[in-house]
C-alpha cells in the first residue's frame, strides 16, 4: 500500500523527471521478527493451541561447501523440545531399509537424484537419538519390498510421482493412526507434503490438507526455511514470503502467516549473501 502511494505520488509530482520509486514488496507483507527460532516456536504454539498434528516441513537442503545448519538440525537441536509434552510420538517421512533389493534400489536413486549429502543420514540419526531421550515415540513410514517394487518401472528406474503420492499417503495414515485425544503428533519431512493450502494441481501430495479435514481442523503447518538453502532455488520465486529473504541476517528469525494454522519460519542466514536473491535492484 505504502509503494503504490509513493508511485501515484511521484506520477502526480511536478518534477516528475527526477521522481524514482524503488518498490519493496516486503512493504505489503504482515510478518514478525524473533531474536531466534525457539521464540518464534514459542508464538506459534500459544497461537495453536490445543493442536493435534504439528506438521513440519523442510526444503530438503543439497550438498554445497560451508553448507549452513540444516533444518533438521535446527529442529533436532532447536525447535522439537519446544513441542513437548504437547506431542508423545513423532513421525519421520524415511524408510527403514529391509534388505529388499527394490528399497535398496529405490534409495540409492533417491539419494542420487536429490543430491542427499552423507550428512544427512547422521542428522537423521541425530534426531532420532533426540527424540528417544525426550521420550518421544518415533516411527518411520511401513514400507513393504512388495510397494517399493512398484516404484520401479521396466528399467528399474524410480517414478518419483509414484514415490511422492506413496509418502503422502504413508505420512497422513500414519498420523492418523497416532493421534490421540490428550497428545499431538508430530510429523517432520518434505514441505511438499504438509501443506494446508496447497496449490493445484499439488493437493494429492499433501497429507496436511487432508488429514485437516478429516480432522476437523488441529493440523498446525509449520515450515522450516533455510535462507541459503532456498536461495538458489527457482520454485520458491512465486512463495508469498519469498521476498522476506531480502530481510534475513544472522541476528535474527522472521515468522510469516500463509493462513489460519499455516506458518513459515525463515531460519537465521549464516550471513548477508543469500538475501540478495530477494532485494529490490536498486538496494543491491
Amino acid at each position: 500500500m505504502r509503494a503504490a502511494l509513493a508511485v501515484l505520488l511521484c506520477a502526480l509530482s511536478s518534477v516528475q523527471a527526477g521522481c524514482y520509486v524503488t518498490y519493496d514488496p516486503v512493504e505489503d507483507l504482515s510478518f514478525r521478527e524473533f531474536p531466534d527460532s525457539a521464540s518464534a516456536v514459542i508464538a506459534i504454539l500459544e497461537e495453536a493451541g490445543h493442536a493435534r498434528v504439528y506438521a513440519v516441513g523442510e526444503y530438503h537442503p543439497r550438498p554445497v561447501p560451508n553448507a549452513p545448519k540444516s533444518p533438521m538440525t535446527r529442529f533436532t537441536t532447536e525447535i522439537m523440545e519446544l513441542m513437548l509434552p504437547r506431542a508423545r510420538h513423532l513421525v519421520i517421512e524415511t524408510w527403514i531399509d529391509d534388505g529388499c533389493a527394490a528399497t535398496s534400489a529405490v534409495s540409492r536413486e533417491v539419494a542420487a537424484t536429490t543430491g542427499r549429502s552423507p550428512s544427512a543420514t547422521k542428522q537423521l540419526e541425530a534426531l532420532v537419538m533426540k527424540s528417544a531421550k525426550l521420550r518421544l515415540q518415533t516411527h518411520a513410514l511401513p514400507m513393504t519390498c512388495i510397494e517399493h517394487g512398484a516404484l520401479l518401472d521396466a528399467m528399474g528406474r524410480v517414478d518419483f510421482l509414484r514415490l511422492l503420492e506413496l509418502v503422502t499417503e504413508k505420512l497422513g495414515r500414519t498420523a492418523r493412526s497416532l493421534v490421540e485425544s490428550d497428545r499431538a503428533v508430530i510429523v517432520y519431512g518434505g514441505a511438499l507434503h504438509n501443506d494446508l493450502y496447497p496449490a493445484w494441481p499439488l493437493e494429492s501430495l499433501s497429507y496436511a490438507h487432508q488429514l485437516s479435514a478429516d480432522l476437523g481442523g488441529g493440523v498446525i503447518e509449520v515450515d522450516l526455511v533455510v535462507p541459503e538453502v532456498v536461495a538458489p532455488m527457482p520454485m520458491v520465486r512465486r512463495e508469498g514470503w519469498f521476498p522476506l529473504l531480502g530481510r534475513t541476517a544472522p541476528d535474527r528469525v522472521l515468522l510469516w502467516e500463509r493462513g489460519p494454522d499455516s506458518y513459515v519460519i525463515i531460519l537465521p542466514a549464516k550471513d548477508l549473501e543469500a538475501r540478495k536473491v530477494a532485494l529490490p535492484i536498486a538496494a543491491l
